[in-house]
């Protein structure tokens, strides 16, 4: 649920969105263009990488712990379960429609549908995060007349929820064993070092042959003889139910988590070294240049100018006239007179109050107009008593 609600919340914040009409990224706010080589080439390094990453390390961990797939997957077994049986089952996995006999109600398979649909309405959210702002998607809810998001969009909004739909409804965990891209990678790059559920075959003797441990495995396999190329996806629920039943006589369960091969180190630590040890340094060192690429990407794009406001160019206007209506009292600000520059100042303060009187900055204006007035005249009378006919310099 955690990495669902990330993964609405890093468009919905601002955090990453995608630009169609402009052909470009918007990240941390700063406008990125998809010609931008160095970001989109690092980008291709890490995703590249990063599963990679996690094959050899941290095995199967997102699948079982963190995939919104899975957490879709057995939410819709564990209401399907409530709602028509224990051991109903009416996914494309399964044999056929098993449903209990005592819950095959209209009503048990309306709210089984309902909870599906309201579901898929507001997964189908959370792709168009990616491309128009929270205040637009709401616009489009309200049906605001206002609304950007064209017809088109809400018809692949409708197709994403009906998509959805279908997913939660009869798809499943056959998305996972049998079109899951990620899956397919973790069976080529997955290795023995990873983290992995083993069975303790030295307290054989303690296993009571129950199955329960299978039983309530999500991918329907065997925990006790799990091999590399299976489809476990540690999310440990195998695990629990060994530990549950063997609580009763006081004695841990025979499975549990292992990093590493089974004994080749005596502590975690020395574990983590040990994979650390036997870890695809090639593969690190290109996820590294990636998230160098992809950061120099953000930092050295040149942000667009943004243009000027209708008020800046009002106010540049009418600093360019009054310039040129100043200009001999500029002149003679040139020449050396600093009365001249003065009265250069009072002139342009003037035209400007002139020209715009009710300019919110026309108070200063006048001030402007008063100071330099009142200093060029003292200039004037300083040269005159002193006789200096020539400019100061």
């Amino acid at each position: 649920m955690a990495t669902l609600l990330l993964i609405a919340l890093i468009p919905a914040v601002g955090l990453f969105r995608i630009d169609l009409t402009n052909a470009s990224f918007s990240i941390l706010d700063r406008q990125i263009w998809w010609s931008n080589f160095t970001l989109v080439f690092g980008l291709a390094l890490i995703a590249a990488t990063a599963p990679i990453i996690t094959y050899m390390t941290i095995g199967t961990v997102w699948c079982g712990w963190a995939c919104p797939q899975n957490l879709l997957s057995e939410w819709a077994n564990g209401l399907t379960h409530k709602l028509l049986g224990k051991r109903a089952s009416v996914d494309v996995e399964s044999e056929g429609l098993v449903v209990a006999a005592a819950k095959n109600k209209l009503l048990n398979w309306v709210v089984l549908a309902v909870a599906f649909l309201a579901a898929a309405l507001v997964l189908g959210i959370i792709p168009f995060l990616f491309f128009f702002s929270p205040i637009e998607i709401w616009s489009f809810f309200t049906f605001s007349a206002s609304a950007k998001i064209s017809g088109f969009m809400r018809q692949l909004y409708f197709f994403a929820v009906f998509l959805i739909f279908v997913d939660i409804a009869v798809v499943r965990y056959f998305w996972c064993d049998y079109a899951c891209l990620y899956r397919i990678g973790q069976r080529i790059f997955k290795t023995k070092d990873a983290l992995h559920v083993t069975y303790d075959a030295s307290r054989s003797a303690d296993c009571t042959k129950c199955n329960y441990c299978a039983t309530e495995c999500i991918t329907g396999i065997q925990p006790k003889k799990i091999e590399i190329y299976d489809s476990c996806i540690d999310c440990g629920e195998c695990i629990d139910a060994c530990n549950r039943l063997h609580e009763k006589s006081g004695t841990p369960g025979l499975l549990r988590f292992e990093l590493g091969e089974a004994g080749s180190a005596p502590t975690f630590r020395d574990k983590i070294r040990d994979v650390m040890s036997r870890f695809n340094w090639l593969v690190g060192a290109i996820f590294l240049v990636g998230c160098v690429m992809s950061v120099w990407g953000i930092v050295a794009q040149p942000q667009p100018v943004a243009p000027p406001t209708q008020a800046e160019l009002q106010a540049q206007q009418l600093t360019e006239q009054c310039h040129s209506q100043c200009a001999p009292q500029y002149a003679t600000c040139k020449g050396g007179h600093l009365s001249g520059c003065s009265r250069a100042m009072a002139c342009q303060c003037q035209c400007s109050l002139d020209r715009d009187p009710s300019n919110p900055a026309s108070g200063e204006w006048r001030r402007c107009v008063q100071t330099n007035t009142e200093r060029a005249d003292k200039l004037d009378l300083e040269a005159e008593s002193q006789g200096k006919a020539s400019p100061r310099p």
